[in-house]
């Protein structure tokens, strides 16, 4: 082969190694934001606000919330903020209708290591008061 003929070959060769290259870019491209947007890629979730006491276990978890949330909404206070609060932890608030004036609020949570949370949180109000907090958490393994 002459130098000529692979001169000529060299313009297809080239054209269909960057055609390669640039389908390999999309493809890789494309399976990146598949895996981004599905959570495969990026980092882990933080951990959970209540995960910290889950991970006490139920009696030593059960009386650090209680002082800790006793602690940060004291009887007196405002109650909306700790409902706020409850629920964007994750917790389902409503009004417990068994007992007046106040409210049942319920967590439930699989665990990474085959546990599972619960917390049975009561807030004993006055209307729009809190008078006391009372949670109970539960973790058994499934």
């Amino acid at each position: 082969m002459s130098f000529s003929q692979r001169l000529t070959f060299l313009p297809d060769n080239l054209r269909s190694t960057w055609l390669a290259l640039g389908f390999m870019v999309l493809l890789g491209g494309l399976i990146g934001a598949v895996g981004w947007a599905t959570g495969v890629i990026g980092s882990p979730s933080p951990p959970a606000e209540f995960d910290v006491y889950v991970n006490q276990g139920s009696r030593a978890g059960t009386e650090a919330m209680t002082r800790d949330l006793n602690q940060q909404h004291p009887a007196g206070t405002d109650l909306v903020p700790l409902l706020n609060r409850l629920q964007r932890a994750g917790f389902d608030c409503r009004a417990d209708y068994r007992q007046t004036s106040s409210y049942a609020c319920l967590f439930h949570r699989m665990m990474s290591d085959r546990r599972v949370a619960r917390v049975d949180l009561t807030i004993l109000t006055d209307g729009l008061r809190v008078r006391g907090i009372t949670p109970v958490l539960v973790v058994s393994t499934r």
